[in-house]
Formats: structure tokens, C-alpha cells, sequence
């Protein structure tokens, strides 16, 4: 079968990829151990489920917590953190779908053939354009408008870097591999790589071989994913399982007041 994500996975990549997540959860081991010592020991132990899945949607899926502070801030963050989120969990279901599930197998046919193939293209497209945006926006604040409020240090200048050549190395890998299919049906579902590629038409940029973008943009993601737990980046992850406890803490202190004030009522 053809690979869905139209770049054949050799052994190297799967070396890489192995590789890339031994160093990823290492650095969260790492990271996590260090941040438990230094937390308080929990005086509620009892788990809210209904508290959790609310943070959850609100506070890590919309990113409410930020929004009461600033628009655009918010604006930002949600780009960044959906878009990213989005297309890591996009490519692992391709992948899947293309190197570990059947080629015969019902689950697929839906997503490979009779143009279910077209709603991942979409989706994909969705997901870069908001992480593109969202750099955008980072870029302008940080290095272009130099918000007051911003302290740029190493660490973000690393991230918004590594995460820009990541995004517009998609895209150009994209646009070269549209262009080199000019005439095919559905090149429209990638919205995104085709605008690229008729800037690069118009321009006199000549057809390049896509893969070797697609090389580059795998390397600068699998990079970036191992240090993610040594990087500014690992806040995306560590703010919402944080967020997550909190309200699951809040709600059962909430719930240990309201038991002792019955108590004491009925004292």
C-alpha cells in the first residue's frame, strides 16, 4: 500500500522516531520527578472527575485561564497549543493508520480511499494554519512590537525558532509536492500548501524534490519533541496536568468545608 503521508518510512525514520521519545520521556521522568519534590503533599486526596473534565475543556482545551488577562495573548497561546497538539496527533494517526493497521482493514479504507483521505488533508491544513498564525503573533509581540510585559530569554527565542522552520518547512514540502502533482483531484483540500505553491509558481520558483523537506521537517519536529521537557515548550504540557490537579484539589477542599461545616451543624 501506498504511504498515506506520501513519504515512504524507512528504517531510519523509525530509528529516529524511537529515539526522539527515549529522550521525551526520559526528560519528563526527569522533569516530573524534580517538580513532585518540591510540591506540597496533597491534603485531598479524593480525585473529581467532573472538576477535571471541566479544567480540562475549559482551561487546557480553550485556554480560559488566559483570556480574563488578554485577547491576543489568548489568541495566541490556543493557536500555538491546538495547532501543535493537533498536527502531532494528526501525523501519529496517519502513521498508524499507514505502517501498523492492515492495509485491508475496514479503519483504512475510511481514511485512505473513497476521499476520506481529503479530511485529513483538511484537517492538517487546519491545524498549520493556527500554528503558523500563532508564531505570527509571538513573533510580532517578542521581537517586532517587544510587548513591555515580555522577558525573551534563550529558551523562548529556541522554541518560536525551532517551531517556525517546523511549520513553514511543512508547508514549503507541501507546496513543492502540489506543485509537482499539478492536475491531481483534491489538491484543493490542502488550501494552505497549494497558496504556498502558487506564490512559489509565481515567483519562477522551480519544483524542488519535496522530500527532502519533508526530511527537514521531520528532524526539526523529532529535535524539538526530545527536548520539549527541557524547553519553554514544556509548559504546554506540565500547565494543564497542573491545572488539572488544581481542580480536582480545589473541588475536594471545597467538599472537605462543606462536610465539616455539616457536621458541625448537626454538632
Amino acid at each position: 500500500m501506498k504511504h498515506y503521508l506520501y513519504f515512504e518510512a524507512t528504517l531510519a525514520l523509525y530509528l529516529l522516531t524511537v529515539i526522539t521519545f527515549i529522550f521525551f520521556f526520559a526528560g519528563v521522568f526527569v522533569t516530573i520527578s524534580l517538580w513532585r519534590r518540591g510540591k506540597a503533599k496533597s491534603l485531598y486526596h479524593k480525585v473529581s472527575p467532573a472538576a477535571i473534565i471541566k479544567a480540562f475543556v475549559v482551561n487546557v482545551i480553550l485556554q480560559g485561564q488566559i483570556i480574563k488577562f488578554s485577547f491576543i495573548r489568548w489568541f495566541m497561546h490556543f493557536c500555538i497549543f491546538i495547532g501543535f497538539i493537533g498536527l502531532l496527533a494528526l501525523t501519529a494517526w496517519e502513521a498508524f493508520l499507514a505502517d501498523i493497521i492492515p492495509a485491508d482493514s475496514e479503519l483504512v479504507r475510511i481514511f485512505f480511499n473513497n476521499g476520506g483521505n481529503y479530511v485529513l488533508d483538511v484537517w492538517g491544513e487546519v491545524f498549520g494554519v493556527m500554528l503558523l498564525t500563532g508564531l505570527i503573533i509571538a513573533i510580532m509581540r517578542r521581537y517586532v512590537f517587544k510587548v513591555a510585559q515580555l522577558d525573551t530569554i534563550l529558551k523562548d527565542t529556541v522554541s518560536i525558532t525551532l517551531l517556525t522552520i517546523i511549520s513553514l518547512s511543512g508547508f514549503i514540502a507541501e507546496a513543492f509536492r502540489l506543485m509537482a502533482a499539478e492536475g491531481s483531484p483534491g489538491l484543493y483540500y490542502s488550501f494552505a500548501g497549494l497558496a504556498f505553491a502558487k506564490i512559489f509558481a509565481a515567483v519562477g520558483i522551480p519544483i524542488l524534490d519535496y522530500k527532502l523537506f519533508v526530511w527537514i521537517h521531520g528532524l526539526f519536529a523529532m529535535f524539538f519533541i526530545a527536548i520539549i521537557p527541557f524547553s519553554k515548550m514544556w509548559h504546554a504540557f506540565a500547565s494543564p496536568i497542573e491545572i488539572l490537579l488544581d481542580a480536582s484539589e480545589k473541588q475536594g477542599k471545597h467538599e472537605a468545608e462543606v462536610a465539616a461545616h455539616y457536621s458541625l451543624s448537626r454538632g
